[in-house]
């Protein structure tokens, strides 16, 4: 398996969100954002803020 892998869910809310899952790690890492749409967090997971956000949360959670 791949040492970190990113996912898009649905929230028990409805609104959708890109998790984290780290190797090591149980529970996979939410990484701040909501959609009201799969398609609209699949389409963020292309941005660089995406990108941004997934290297700081590797960075928290590898201590």
């Amino acid at each position: 398996m791949a040492e970190e892998k990113v996912t898009v869910e649905q929230l028990p809310s409805g609104k959708w969100a890109c998790f984290l899952h780290l190797a090591g790690h149980d529970e996979p890492i939410n990484l701040g954002r909501e959609f009201k749409s799969d398609e609209q967090a699949e389409n963020w997971l292309n941005v660089s803020e995406s990108v941004t956000a997934i290297e700081m949360m590797i960075r928290k959670h590898k201590k």
